[in-house]
């Protein structure tokens, strides 16, 4: 079927980028798009292995509060602390060497509630939330990943940076992940009314394992309608696989939860997802058919020891059927 100029199926190009502290001032328009989104996401976990899955959106100084979620009797559930949480604006400042997003109106004007503090430096951030909430260190994680699908109407550009964090959360001493990620597109569209969201987005998932020799290797894995298909995984030595022709499979479970997913990689590298737990809290609070899964990913045949992992997978139960994507084993099976 023709297309008009500027339409390329949304077909998505991976790379890694070196991170910079420029990168995150608000006023970078790349490919004259405008920041929309500013996500801090991720998983911890306490020395027993117990889950912890969190959430924090900024659009401009606006944030809806923290999604601070814990993994209990088989699902991920919101704790009650989450609504207390700093929301609406805060205050940013933008210096040479740390940038800062800080407090909240209410302080002002009442008595307050809790506190919150980001400060982000080259290489490295502190985070801080009430007196006990959370207080967590996190250092930069090598190259950034960089995903953009060009479009006439709806280009997206979107790119991730990965910290390493220690820390307590509500007094529990923690280890894990947090990933710091900007999207732009194009303006007058709130994320899920943006056709990412609401028609081209099937299965897609962060993930970040350390393994027992110290590495790391993280990234996004995602399949897609038309050209909407990607690995962009790298390392702290750089790209692991950044690839637009991807093929996948998966199964769906009770209540369209994914149980299992892979995605492969035209270079033949191929990344599996088991379910750990569903993001049950989290899902309900959203629509079109959403469901969010925390889960363990490793790349096939890679013999590394995972020390310390997490996978955040989003996907489209009743997209996926209409689309009729293939199981997780008849996927592997396909070599």
């Amino acid at each position: 079927m023709a297309q008009g100029i500027g339409s390329l199926n949304f077909k998505a190009i991976t790379a890694s980028y070196d991170p910079d502290l420029r990168i995150h001032l608000p006023s970078n328009t790349p490919f004259g798009l405008t920041e929309q989104v500013v996500y801090l996401y991720g998983g911890w976990r306490e020395a027993d292995g117990t889950l912890h899955v969190f959430e924090r959106k900024f659009i401009g100084p606006m944030t809806a509060g923290l999604w601070l979620m814990k993994a209990l009797d088989g699902s991920v559930e919101i704790d009650e602390i989450s609504a207390e949480t700093v929301r609406g604006e805060v205050k940013r400042s933008y210096g040479d060497d740390e940038y800062v997003l800080a407090g909240q109106m209410m302080e002002k004007i009442g008595k307050g509630g809790l506190s919150y503090k980001f400060a982000l430096r080259a290489g490295e951030f502190t985070w801080t939330e009430g007196d006990d909430v959370l207080a967590l260190d996190g250092k930069l994680v090598g190259p950034g990943i960089q995903i953009y699908a060009p479009d006439v109407a709806e280009p997206l550009l979107y790119i991730s940076e990965l910290y390493k964090v220690k820390g307590t959360v509500k007094g529990d001493e923690v280890e894990g992940f947090v990933f710091l990620d900007h999207a732009y597109w194009a303006p007058g569209h709130d994320w899920k009314e943006y056709r990412v969201f609401q028609d081209l987005q099937l299965g897609w998932q962060a993930f970040a394992n350390e393994y027992t020799d110290g590495s790391i290797e993280w990234g996004h894995l995602c399949l897609g309608r038309h050209g909407f298909n990607f690995t962009g995984v790298g390392s702290a030595d750089g790209p692991v696989s950044c690839d637009s022709n991807v093929t996948a499979g998966l199964d769906l479970g009770e209540d369209d939860y994914c149980t299992r997913q892979t995605w492969r990689a035209a270079d033949g590298k191929r990344w599996v997802f088991e379910l750990e737990a569903p993001l049950s809290g989290f899902t309900k609070a959203r629509w079109g058919g959403y469901r969010a899964q925390a889960g363990h990913t490793q790349r096939v045949g890679d013999d590394r020891e995972v020390k310390l992992g997490f996978s955040w997978l989003e996907t489209f139960g009743d997209r996926i059927r209409e689309d009729k994507i293939r199981s997780f084993d008849e996927a592997l099976a396909d070599g």
